[in-house]
């Protein structure tokens, strides 16, 4: 099989699991957050605390753009925004207590979701496949 072919493929199978992935993770949900949403809440659960600046450049898009998704998340409460008391210019984003249960919740059905996609696998398959996935992740930084 050719290079080509097998991107292709590859390609085919990424898009088949993050349909499968959104209709069985983010749309069974009672409060429904779009899967751009569930990175910037990841991301702040993370980071505890972030500027707008900062979570763009992390999640690679323009300031407008996280802004504009950060008041959607501070609409329906999901995040707060925090003057800095040193510097009122600055301020933090925070991941706020209503969020926390929700993005707990979202992560453990996303690995639950990830073991039976997985359950096929041997030990000795899951960390060539884990192998293969660092690789590839390292070219992502490069």
């Amino acid at each position: 099989m050719s290079r080509a072919v097998q991107i292709e493929e590859l390609d085919q199978a990424f898009i088949e699991m993050a349909r499968y992935f959104i209709s069985h993770w983010l749309l069974d949900e009672d409060e429904v957050i779009s899967p751009k949403q569930f990175i910037l809440l990841r991301v702040l659960y993370d980071k505890q605390r972030s500027t707008v600046s900062d979570l763009a450049t992390v999640l690679r898009q323009s300031n407008s753009a996280t802004t504009i998704a950060l008041n959607r998340l501070v609409k329906a409460g999901y995040v707060n925004r925090i003057r800095d008391e040193q510097d009122r210019r600055v301020v933090w984003v925070t991941v706020s207590d209503k969020a926390i249960p929700l993005i707990e919740r979202l992560l453990c059905k996303r690995r639950n979701l990830m073991k039976g996609l997985l359950k096929s696998l041997s030990d000795e398959e899951l960390e060539q496949f884990a192998t293969y996935l660092r690789k590839m992740k390292q070219g992502l930084e490069e």
